[in-house]
């Protein structure tokens, strides 16, 4: 089961390598600027927008927060009873430049990835060098962490449709017609049989496909309700072997 925080970070993940283009516009900004009827801010700062976004996206804009401004967003978590000085992985962690460690003064966002030993944080960070790139920063500028709410029931990935093993060999099995020969006849001799269409293995070889076979086939075709033309595809396999 994989948690709704690693979701995010799994989301933000997608994005390291995105570029602003040379006019300062990103997808991010743009998405903002939609939302809250400023254009401005398709070509403004757009870290806080980058990590918007993807909460954004994944429904978890109430719990992590959109913000454009950064210390906003830190006053947010402040208010909210959700900033730290510890980080875990998943917190936003906010940047002063200054060092000074003030809310106000707060210039940069970014996301936890991981926590090293030695108290450095691993990120990933928008509009860092004008791109989205993972960093390791120490904690020398940074002002403190904003931990969402991240749901805690874990959200279950969605199953796969269940494989059936039968309609998976039907699809590898050769097409067959009068004259063929070989092991798939057989094959075909004996289904045929067990459909009760009879087929004198005695007085006929059941390695090639005969007149009789094909009247066989065309039986099973009519009580399927598929094209009668007694070559043995896709659909009759499936009719023979009882799939569809």
């Amino acid at each position: 089961m994989t948690s709704t925080r690693d979701r995010m970070l799994s989301a933000c993940r997608k994005h390291i390598g995105y570029q602003e283009r040379p006019d300062g516009w990103t997808r991010f900004g743009q998405w903002y600027a939609d939302r809250h009827g400023n254009q401005a801010f398709a070509r403004a700062p757009w870290c806080a927008a980058g990590l918007s976004y993807v909460a954004a996206t994944l429904g978890l804009g109430k719990v992590v927060g959109e913000f454009a401004y950064t210390p906003s967003w830190a006053a947010w978590f402040r208010d909210n009873g959700r900033w730290h000085q510890s980080p875990k992985a998943g917190d936003l962690v906010f940047f002063d430049w200054q060092g000074t460690k003030n809310i106000p003064a707060i210039d940069h966002v970014g996301i936890v990835e991981a926590v090293l030993r030695d108290g450095r944080v691993v990120t990933i960070e928008f509009n860092t060098a004008n791109a989205c790139m993972r960093r390791v920063r120490s904690r020398a500028t940074i002002a403190g962490f904003g931990r969402p709410a991240y749901p805690d029931v874990p959200v279950k990935p969605s199953k796969p449709k269940p494989v059936n093993p039968t309609e998976v060999a039907v699809k590898k099995l050769p097409t067959l017609k009068r004259g063929d020969k070989g092991w798939h006849v057989k094959t075909l001799t004996y289904l045929l049989m067990a459909r009760d269409f009879a087929i004198d293995v005695e007085a006929i070889d059941d390695t090639t496909f005969t007149a009789y076979h094909e009247q066989g086939v065309k039986g099973i075709q009519a009580a399927a309700g598929i094209k009668t033309d007694g070559v043995v595809g896709p659909q009759t396999w499936a009719a023979l072997l009882r799939v569809a």
